[in-house]
């Protein structure tokens, strides 16, 4: 691979997006369905008379419970919400924090970002439900419903965030599960995260991001949201290309033919003219192909022995996963078996796939043309190195003793993703 930019003028590193990260409580950390609704079953059938179906009760989740109990005809709210939180005291082993949000909050915790909660609990509620679970000292500032003038939907309590921590509202994310959190994040003028983990239903929620799990917003919010931003003549000059290619793919106008292939050319100067390289080499490395255009696709296997992983030495002394270009003859899976081959004389099988990656949002340089890395984690049958004409060396590494890498291939942030994956009973595929 030819690197035909200056990494000296890229950062080495991409910052949070966000430095204040807002969550809802209920379907967001804390799994509280089962109890709000049994318990509020109860309430209803005692004061009313009635039996609704759980999913009739759906709606009650994330706004606060005078509203919920107003809208069920309750004459009493006063008397019906303090049954209601006495019913879901005796229904409190069946609450729990989700599945990697404790890890979420300290990883957050650890980068810095400011951490806030933004609930239709009451206060009372707030320590009786959440407290618990020994959370409540990673967050800065808790926003419950007396601490704004109305409660989600509103803007009001994200205005009230706003104005007790003087953030800006391009700094701040919110998240939540249901559409009361995303309208009250939309009139605020603040970006929103949909926790999928605790949704009941995605229709007409949109969102900024939608997070499938909490490992997600991580690996989303770390991504280079534009790996273009300070080079827009690269990204002119990969459209030219692909209008190019496509053109000359499917005109058959010899003079239309004629007009794609000098747009061809222009792309091909605009990179001669940035990079330095000359015409006759960028035509080669970035004109030479045929056919619709589409991004190119690379594998990287990672390997692990006793808690380490396998990288092997490339000959200008850095280090990375074994893995390349995948040949027009071989899937994902052989391909990664064939370059581990190849790079490090193990024989392996490969038996997971752990991340599908759009490469520019992750590695720098940014490259002028798509590439989809597929990170695989294998088992070794056998085998054993043998310097070749691609690496030197091969080793395994600790996540705290990573030599030098071969950034543009794989970073640490993507070797700590192969230790999460291998380190996980239940590892769900992330991909961009």
């Amino acid at each position: 691979m030819v690197d035909i930019f200056n990494e000296n003028n890229i950062a080495n590193f991409i910052k949070m997006r966000y430095k204040h990260i807002i969550f809802d409580i209920d379907g967001t950390m804390l799994d509280s369905a089962y109890a709000d609704i049994t318990a509020l079953q109860r309430v209803i059938h005692e004061l009313q008379g009635k039996k609704y179906e759980p999913h009739e009760l759906h709606f009650a989740l994330g706004i606060p419970g005078e509203i919920t109990l107003a809208q069920l005809g309750i004459k009493n709210v006063v008397k019906a919400n303090l049954l209601w939180n006495d019913y879901m005291k005796e229904a409190a082993h069946t609450m729990r924090i989700f599945d990697g949000i404790r890890e979420l909050i300290i990883e957050l915790k650890g980068k810095g970002v400011q951490l806030g909660i933004i609930t239709s609990k009451n206060k009372n509620e707030y320590h009786n439900d959440f407290t618990p679970f020994g959370l409540d000292t990673f967050f800065d500032t808790i926003i419950t419903v007396e601490d704004s003038a109305a409660p989600k939907p509103s803007a009001e309590p994200m205005l009230a965030y706003l104005k007790k921590t003087g953030a800006n509202r391009q700094e701040v994310l919110y998240i939540g599960d249901t559409l009361y959190d995303r309208v009250c994040a939309e009139k605020a003028g603040v970006d929103f995260g949909l926790a999928m983990w605790g949704c009941h239903s995605i229709k007409h929620i949109y969102a900024t991001y939608y997070f499938a799990n909490p490992k997600d917003v991580l690996y989303i919010l770390s991504q280079t949201k534009d790996a273009y931003k300070n080079m827009p003549w690269l990204k002119w000059a990969m459209e030219l290309q692909f209008i190019g290619q496509g053109g000359l793919t499917y005109s058959e106008n010899c003079f239309d033919r004629e007009r794609f292939e000098r747009i061809r050319e222009l792309s091909a100067e605009i990179m001669s003219l940035k990079s330095g390289l000359s015409p006759d080499i960028v035509r080669g490395l970035f004109c030479n192909e045929t056919g619709f255009q589409t991004p190119k696709l690379d594998t990287r296997a990672a390997i692990f022995e006793s808690g380490k992983i396998l990288l092997v030495k490339e000959r200008d002394e850095r280090w990375s996963l074994p893995g390349g270009w995948v040949d027009v003859n071989q899937s994902i899976k052989s391909n990664t078996v064939k370059e581990v081959k190849e790079e490090s004389g193990l024989d392996v099988v490969a038996v997971k796939l752990i991340a599908l990656q759009d490469r520019n949002k992750h590695n720098l340089p940014p490259y002028p043309y798509g590439v989809c890395k597929a990170f695989v984690q294998c088992q070794i049958i056998g085998g054993e190195f043998k310097p070749n004409i691609e690496t030197t060396d091969a080793a395994f590494f600790s996540p705290e003793e990573l030599p030098t890498l071969a950034e543009e291939k794989n970073n640490k942030a993507q070797i700590s993703l192969c230790f999460e994956a291998y380190n996980s009973d239940s590892w769900d595929c992330l991909f961009d």
